[in-house]
């Protein structure tokens, strides 16, 4: 008889799954001690940062069910984007020593963000409601021109249908004339995936099969699976569970909370309803 468990894992439950998955892989861990490692801030990539360092990364853009929004506050001591290298963290966003540390990255140096999107065949993208992405694009650059791998953290709830490369073309900060928060456009990512199926793979050595998505009552977005194995690592498969489903959201508190109309973010956002008080209805 074959061993088989069925479970349903959350959004949130897959994003510290799929963070302790990344904190477990050997380029990880060779960044953390012999070369550089930089997180670019997200909820994912927040609990990577609890899970390495203890503390979780400020929060900026989301989609809510209000649209694409921003933090109301950002407090400016905690890093949105950090640099982990020889035994210290850095602020990208503000510590010129850090910027310069940029410019020495190699092989041995690892950039894990995380995806608004992704398709079947390995395309993801992130959404920009700032021009350029911001300070970010600057920091993406560096990954593929010196040589250094990028992990994509991002769940299976971000699954698009069809191509993300047809996404990217439609998209536009400039393109809609109306949006549920900032018109974003999309900026590509080019790295290895690493969503619940893949983090469960490396942390269990079993890779389980999606049966089922979504659900209510705090289960929207969810997946249900089902895993075959031996005894032990499906009973190491239902501890992770167990485990994941006790964590929450992981980002610093004072950016959780999401923007209001008339913040200083709103002087760079387009297309905003909210913003240009032209909620639903009354568009032209």
């Amino acid at each position: 008889m074959i061993n088989q468990i069925q479970f349903t894992l959350t959004v949130n439950a897959g994003k510290w799954i799929i963070a302790k998955a990344i904190s477990e892989l050997e380029c990880v861990k060779e960044s953390l001690s012999k070369g550089k490692l930089i997180l670019f801030g997200g909820t994912t990539v927040s609990s990577l940062s609890e899970i390495l360092f203890g503390t979780p990364l400020r929060l900026s853009g989301r989609v809510t069910p209000r649209g694409t929004v921003t933090a109301f506050h950002k407090k400016e001591e905690i890093p949105h984007n950090m640099l982990f290298t020889q035994g210290k963290v850095y602020d990208l966003d503000r510590d010129p020593f850090a910027k310069n540390i940029l410019k020495k990255m190699g092989k041995s140096d690892v950039v894990v963000t995380g995806a608004n999107g992704y398709d079947i065949y390995g395309n993801a993208f992130l959404m920009a409601g700032s021009y350029g992405l911001g300070e970010r694009i600057n920091l993406l650059a560096p990954i593929h021109t010196e040589g250094s791998k990028l992990i994509i953290a991002v769940g299976l709830e971000k699954l698009i249908p069809g191509s993300a490369l047809e996404a990217i073309k439609i998209a536009g900060r400039n393109s809609s004339i109306w949006s549920m928060g900032a018109s974003v456009g999309l900026v590509p990512l080019l790295g290895d995936i690493i969503n619940e199926i893949e983090a469960i793979k490396i942390l269990v050595g079993i890779k389980p099969v999606v049966i089922g998505r979504g659900g209510i009552q705090g289960a929207e977005g969810s997946s249900t699976m089902i895993a075959q194995g031996d005894k032990q690592s499906l009973q190491k498969l239902v501890d992770l569970i167990n485990w994941s489903s006790k964590q929450i959201l992981s980002g610093a508190l004072e950016s959780i909370k999401e923007c209001e109309r008339g913040i200083a973010a709103c002087s760079r956002h387009k297309g905003c309803c909210y913003k240009s008080g032209k909620y639903f209805s009354n568009i032209y």
